[in-house]
């Protein structure tokens, strides 16, 4: 009997090893994307909330004021992996929008032109088109100042 069932602990591991391996490789994959998710929100929360300090009674033009303290807050706080955040804030007569883009496939963010595009982790391994990922990663905050 001890005969028949030699080689069953291999063949479950051969079927078993591949299975979660590609399990903590998903699992590494989306924690880098919530990761960069968090830290592009973060940063368009902080830079609208850097114009919530402007008086607009006391500025001379408020419009061009909020834009140049957001974005100064925007380059002082984007993530290594944007690059360059330029133009990433615009204002308008009563409010300021901050808004950062990551194209993680070739399709872009939606005709987007102003996103970066960055490695994706589609790209690197073995394991081809997995795990599914989106093509983009936004995030937008606005304030009204």
């Amino acid at each position: 009997m001890i005969r028949k069932e030699r080689g069953a602990v291999a063949l479950e591991f051969l079927v078993l090893f591949p299975m979660i391996i590609s399990l903590i490789y998903a699992a590494g994959v989306y924690g880098v994307l919530f990761s960069w998710q968090v830290r592009m929100q973060i940063a368009v929360d902080r830079a609208t909330a850097s114009v919530m300090s402007l008086d607009r009674n006391t500025a001379d033009d408020p419009k061009a004021k909020a834009e140049e303290l957001a974005q100064v807050s925007m380059n002082e706080i984007v993530p290594d992996f944007i690059g360059n955040a330029a133009g990433a804030c615009e204002a308008d007569e009563s409010q300021v929008t901050c808004k950062l883009a990551v194209a993680l496939m070739e399709s872009g963010c939606g005709g987007n032109d102003s996103s970066s595009s960055v490695a994706s982790p589609r790209q690197l391994g073995f394991f081809g088109g997995f795990p599914p990922m989106p093509s983009c990663l936004e995030a937008t905050a606005k304030v009204a100042y």
